[in-house]
């Protein structure tokens, strides 16, 4: 039988004590970079895996973080994932649930911290979990009444990412541009950004705004593409959108193979742009254009912010900065 290791046989394999071991494992003080490199050395070597049961007993912490999306194809966030489990932390991905058990369940899940990736849920349910001492990181995409101290943003500035794309779809020509959110975005809750700035850079070139060219119904693809067929072959020529806002590339993606499939071309009859300039964009025909952030940036921002608010510290709000990435769909 092969003899488990232990902190012991890491610490005599580094030359330190096993406190020292405890302490570059769990970054509860500060070690020297030759200990901490001879430490993370022996413990490749040995193979060691610390006893996560044991460890969070002794610290009153799960070292899990809870990932809540809407869709679970975020594929940068592997990026985060990664960045979060070299510190030590194991990530679960759920996929948003509707109603307060599914808070509950999370708040008893013992997780450390909550990313909150989905819109889904009021300023009550994510204070539901912040009151239970759970620190948040909010993907914010629209306007709370008010959130506790340690539910924190940091996002994308996707008011930004809209307002370029409106204005450089109306310097190519557009006047009629569908906004299609993500999927199973809530537009029944009010003050999203994406809605405000749609409705602010249109009025600021001189277009009105209307209501007709919002999907409302995100609840799937099917009904993001029915809607897009009604704009598009329904009512008067002179009324039909020419350009699509997609909430993240996915939806894209889908909006072009639906469009051809109608017989229409891209971008010709219809242009779209997608959000998160993931790996998709370069793979579509025509190839996508998309609201582009560093996803560099934004895992460290989310990592740090997570650490400081279970460590107590309040940070503020962070919003990414957003660049269009044009190609041929636009």
């Amino acid at each position: 039988m092969n003899k488990k290791i232990t902190r012991d046989d890491v610490a005599k394999l580094a030359g330190v004590s096993p406190a020292v071991v405890s302490y570059v494992i769990n970054q509860t003080k500060y070690v020297s970079e030759e200990k901490t490199l001879a430490v993370k050395k022996a413990i490749e070597e040995l193979q060691y895996r610390p006893n996560l049961h044991a460890r969070s007993l002794k610290t009153n912490k799960s070292m899990q973080i809870a990932f809540v999306c809407d869709n679970l194809r975020n594929n940068w966030l592997e990026i985060a994932e990664k960045k979060f489990f070299d510190r030590g932390y194991f990530v679960s991905h759920c996929y948003s649930r509707d109603g307060d058990e599914f808070i509950q369940m999370l708040i008893e899940g013992r997780f450390d911290g909550v990313f909150m990736l989905s819109n889904r849920y009021t300023a009550a349910q994510l204070n539901q979990i912040a009151g239970a001492g759970i620190p948040v990181v909010l993907y914010k995409t629209r306007d709370y009444s008010f959130l506790e101290p340690n539910i924190v943003a940091v996002a994308p500035d996707i008011y930004s990412g809209v307002e370029k794309t409106v204005n450089y779809l109306v310097f190519r020509g557009h006047k009629r541009i569908i906004l299609a959110p993500p999927l199973r975005y809530n537009m029944n809750m009010a003050k999203g950004f994406r809605e405000r700035a749609y409705k602010d850079a249109l009025e600021a070139n001189g277009l009105p705004y209307n209501d007709h060219y919002v999907c409302r119904n995100t609840e799937s693809e099917n009904s993001v593409l029915a809607t897009i067929f009604d704009l598009v072959f329904a009512g008067n020529p002179d009324e039909r959108p020419t350009a699509v806002i997609a909430g993240d590339d996915y939806l894209a993606g889908h909006i072009i193979q639906y469009v051809k499939r109608l017989g229409l071309k891209v971008p010709a009859d219809l242009a779209v742009v997608g959000m998160d300039n993931i790996y998709l964009a370069d793979m579509l025909s025509p190839a996508l254009t998309s609201v582009d952030f560093s996803k560099e940036e934004f895992s460290d921002r989310l990592v740090d912010t997570m650490l400081k608010l279970i460590d107590g510290q309040k940070p503020a709000d962070q919003y990414i900065a957003v660049s269009l990435a044009v190609r041929e769909s636009a």
